[in-house]
């Protein structure tokens, strides 16, 4: 929710006068600081008062529940891709061996013909 407390806080903590904000913000002489304090401004204006503080435009407003940051699914989704790397990097090493095992019989197999249509003739 809006706090625009906050605003005084800054102007005070900083020893600036009210016309020195009021000024950079360009606002009209009959303004005052109590429609930006008590009243619900624009993100417009908001974000220049940020401005002119230096400061996030987060700082002028509460939360009833602290800011957490969701939980990051990124995270997540990185151990399962890292999992699924692993699990693919392990098949394709089984793969490879099934692939050698066949190469060496069939090597054998050729072998063995080699020798049966080498041998004595009758």
């Amino acid at each position: 929710m809006y706090n625009g407390q906050i605003i005084k806080q800054l102007l005070a903590e900083k020893n600036i006068h009210n016309k020195e904000l009021l000024s950079y913000l360009g606002t009209e002489a009959n303004s005052s600081l109590s429609q930006i304090v008590n009243g619900n401004p624009t993100v417009k204006r908001l974000e220049k008062v940020a401005d002119f503080f230096g400061v996030s435009m987060d700082l002028f407003f509460e939360r009833e529940k602290p800011f957490k940051a969701c939980p990051s699914t990124h995270g997540n989704n990185e151990q399962r891709y890292k999992e699924k790397i692993e699990l693919l990097e392990r098949l394709i090493e089984e793969k490879d061996k099934r692939i050698c095992l066949l190469e060496q019989m069939n090597q054998l197999i050729n072998s063995t013909e080699n020798q049966t249509n080498l041998g004595p003739r009758k």
